[in-house]
């Protein structure tokens, strides 16, 4: 990561002011916080766009019909399509320090006012943000993707930034108690209603219908998709005879109960999810809960 004291000065200013309004004791050991969880929002950004295949350019037309993902000063993030019939959809997230899911301005047909540059804020032809703040990098897709796969790109960079920049965020929260967890099924439907521009009823009832079709194809005995995560389905579980372990808190010798044959829901990850489970570099221990039935 790089070093701090190797920021402009420009950045340094920035980030004492977003230090003094963050509501944490304004000192150097605050500075040091915020300048850190800003390092790291800008390496997880730099890594997400290489993942998939993005390129960081300096200055992006306005006419140019490629979508971009903007990252602002302050850690906004600003996704925009591509340009077709000569507007665009920009949604505009804004991260605050204490929020379990971000701000989304959502704004359609509209276009750049002026050509978007580096180390400066872009502006729009209408809607409800007019200008940005000054944008730390602007990336797009390499020439020749075409548009629709470039939306798709930009779209799944967006939600894997904005959720990863409130979990960074969460690291430095004056009160986590004032924070919902962020990936309960209230705050992904707070999040999937946010994004989409609906009401958190909407978007609960279209999610529970969607559960409710997955629950259903499974109890039907169907192998059931969930796209690219992969799919699940019951498989017939042997009976199993009653058997003697050991309680792992005590060290006693306990009875393990016989269990009849029976149905057990499994899944299957396709290969694209294992591929990136496998270059996770978190610096995080996940929790493992104990299951008795183990994929085969």
């Amino acid at each position: 990561m790089e070093n701090i004291n190797e920021l402009p000065e420009i950045i340094k200013k920035h980030l004492d002011s977003v230090t003094k309004s963050s509501g944490l004791p304004y000192n150097e050991e605050s500075i040091n916080l915020i300048t850190t969880n800003w390092l790291e929002k800008k390496k997880m950004f730099e890594e997400q766009i290489k993942s998939l295949d993005m390129i960081e350019i300096e200055t992006l037309a306005k006419d140019d019909t490629r979508g971009a993902l903007l990252l602002t000063y302050s850690g906004s993030l600003i996704s925009v399509t591509t340009l077709q019939n000569k507007v665009r959809h920009v949604e505009y997230s804004s991260i605050k320090l204490r929020a379990d899911v971000p701000d989304i301005v959502i704004m359609d047909g509209i276009n750049f006012k002026e050509d978007v540059n580096v180390d400066k804020g872009a502006s729009f032809t209408e809607g409800k943000i007019k200008n940005t703040s000054n944008l730390l990098k602007i990336a797009v897709c390499k020439e020749g993707i075409d548009l629709e796969e470039q939306d798709k790109r930009i779209r799944e960079a967006t939600i894997f930034l904005t959720n990863g920049f409130v979990k960074l965020n969460r690291s430095i929260s004056i009160n986590d108690e004032d924070l919902l967890d962020q990936f309960t099924m209230k705050s992904m439907i707070k999040y999937v209603a946010n994004k989409n521009g609906i009401t958190q009823k909407l978007a609960k009832q279209i999610i529970e219908d969607f559960l409710y079709m997955f629950e259903c194809g499974m109890l039907l005995g169907e192998r059931v998709s969930l796209g690219r995560i992969g799919n699940m389905f019951l498989k017939k579980r042997a009976a199993q005879k009653a058997k003697i372990g050991v309680n792992p808190s005590t060290g006693e010798k306990i009875t393990i109960p016989a269990k009849p044959e029976m149905y057990v829901p499994k899944a299957n990850f396709s290969k694209a999810l294992k591929e990136k489970a496998s270059l996770v570099k978190l610096d995080i221990d996940f929790e493992d809960e104990a299951d008795d039935d183990q994929d085969d």
